[in-house]
């Protein structure tokens, strides 16, 4: 389903400052509270909104080294081997991939020792033929929002 006009100014709000109260985001589109209020909790009934978080800054909370790991598995297996990788803490994003790799997850540690030992972890797996890690030097970006406007369809 597409959104348009004032649930996409609602979601564009949100990711603006999800910490906005219903009445702030009123206010600014001009609408009342309580039809807010009613929208946000038809969008996370949808599961459009999936939920409300922070934006942290992994680096200052001591886990300066971000690594992507890109990997190899047996293809019957995949989707026990995603289901293992989601519940490790280290790892911030696991995607099924097409391509040379089936997997690619995005880890962030503390120093390359905890680093290597997530990645011997990983290879000790029966289920995976192999990996191919990259080390971030620096982030441009991320965690963004998509420019939902740019998304919506013209009309």
């Amino acid at each position: 389903m597409t959104y348009v006009g004032l649930d996409l100014d609602i979601l564009e709000e949100l990711c603006r400052d999800g910490r906005a109260s219903l009445r702030t985001i009123a206010e600014r589109l001009d609408v009342s509270t309580s039809t807010v209020s009613q929208r946000v909790k038809q969008l996370e009934s949808k599961g459009v909104i999936q939920g409300y978080r922070p934006v942290l800054d992994y680096g200052k909370l001591g886990y300066r080294l971000t690594a992507i790991t890109k990997i190899k598995a047996r293809g019957v297996d995949i989707p026990r081997i995603v289901e293992e990788l989601v519940k490790e803490e280290t790892l911030v994003d696991v995607y099924e991939i097409t391509g040379d790799y089936d997997v690619l997850v995005v880890g962030k540690y503390p120093d390359e020792e905890s680093m290597n030992r997530e990645i011997k972890r990983m290879l000790a797996h029966p289920e995976i033929e192999g990996t191919n890690t990259s080390i971030v030097l620096s982030i441009a970006k991320e965690g963004g929002d998509l420019e939902l406007r740019a998304l919506a369809p013209e009309g």
